[in-house]
């Protein structure tokens, strides 16, 4: 490989990292990943069973997050099990695997990273945790259906597009693709603040050299804003734009001369001459 090809790769590889960074640090910062032990036992799919000795039915409890954020941090999560996005994490994976070659220590932990993606990416065909089977009481089961499934059917069917999903999910309703939902999207954010963590360990390991604004840089935005204005033209409902840059424009004028005034020089001043 020639020395500019080398460094167009190298270039690459640095752009798909900053790019997944910025991004990364929007899932840390979401308020489903600030508690760790509960984002954990989601992404573990952890459940409660109760067995009655008495011989009545056993019951299963199982706590999920609440709609609208996971609503959320799925929209933050899906650019990186999106292939045509630039953090697709087999690209992260590649990238980080490129920059740091010749590490084996991170290596090895690149191996684990690379195949907890795997287990989440669509093309997927292993449950993640569970398969599941529904039908009418008294009935004859469905097909199974992997809990992977019943969650790009969540997001595809529910959240972010309308496809028509029923071949996909063999009668499962929208409570089990939540629940496969919630499992397969807190399993995405973990593995980015595992990569983030690579990432760290790296750059403080001195493997890599990254713009430190990239650490620092706001990625949430601001629902209070206090702005102080410069100037502003108040005008009926219905003025022309050019009418009320025409006003700005006068208080501009018009403040200029106020300070040109104002601002006198050594030259401006009377002098006080001595006849003496």
């Amino acid at each position: 490989m020639t020395a500019p090809d080398q460094q167009k790769l190298t270039e690459n590889a640095y752009t798909v990292l900053a790019t997944f960074i910025l991004r990364a640090r929007r899932v840390e910062a979401h308020s489903l990943a600030a508690d760790r032990t509960r984002l954990l036992d989601w992404a573990q799919g952890k459940a409660k069973l109760t067995v009655r000795t008495d011989g009545g039915p056993a019951e299963l409890a199982i706590d999920l997050p609440e709609e609208e954020a996971l609503d959320s941090l799925a929209a933050r999560c899906r650019p990186f099990i999106l292939n045509n996005e630039t953090v697709y994490h087999a690209k992260v994976m590649n990238a980080l695997g490129y920059l740091t070659r010749g590490e084996q220590d991170l290596a090895d932990k690149l191996q684990t990273l690379k195949a907890g993606w795997r287990r989440l990416d669509p093309s997927t065909k292993t449950a993640l945790a569970y398969d599941s089977q529904t039908g009418p009481v008294g009935g004859r089961l469905g097909a199974p259906v992997t809990d992977v499934a019943l969650a790009y059917a969540w997001l595809y069917g529910d959240l972010v597009h309308a496809d028509d999903i029923t071949d996909r999910v063999a009668s499962h309703d929208i409570d089990a693709r939540y629940q496969g939902a919630a499992l397969v999207i807190a399993n995405v954010a973990v593995e980015v603040i595992k990569t983030m963590g690579l990432i760290r360990l790296a750059l403080n390991g001195g493997v890599l050299t990254l713009d430190p604004k990239l650490f620092t840089e706001r990625v949430t935005v601001r629902t209070s804003i206090r702005q102080t204005l410069a100037a502003v033209a108040l005008g009926p409902i219905g003025t022309p734009r050019e009418v009320l840059e025409r006003i700005l424009d006068e208080q501009a004028a018009a403040a200029f001369t106020a300070g040109t005034e104002g601002a006198a020089t050594d030259h401006d001043r009377p002098m006080a001459l001595d006849n003496d």
